[in-house]
């Protein structure tokens, strides 16, 4: 799984997103093992990236809050991918909520 992490990890950074985390949730009693917090520049840029992601994975539904653009959750089963605007990210902080579980990579 952590390759699988690494090759998203890599993969959104060559896409050009920034600051992203990822936060091991493996020992807690959450629906999923890892959490991915990435920010993109602009709305319009993060639902091109998130087309990008639905192509590369062969997904046929949009992820939740496509439409808007600021915020896209990606569920890839035992990881969920954030995709923030950078001003949505820093308002609703989610990288303080895991902080002490942050991975390296």
């Amino acid at each position: 799984m952590k390759q699988h992490l690494n090759n998203l990890y890599n993969y959104l950074a060559e896409k050009g997103a920034e600051d992203a985390r990822i936060y091991d949730l493996s020992n807690e009693d959450q629906h999923c093992d890892y959490i991915f917090v990435a920010s993109i520049d602009s709305s319009e840029n993060n639902k091109k990236l998130a087309l990008e992601i639905m192509q590369e994975f062969e997904m046929e539904k949009y992820p939740e809050g496509f439409h808007k653009g600021e915020w896209i959750v990606f569920d890839l089963g035992r990881c969920v991918l954030h995709l923030f605007v950078s001003s949505v990210r820093e308002k609703y902080n989610l990288d303080k909520l895991w902080q002490s579980k942050k991975m390296a990579i």
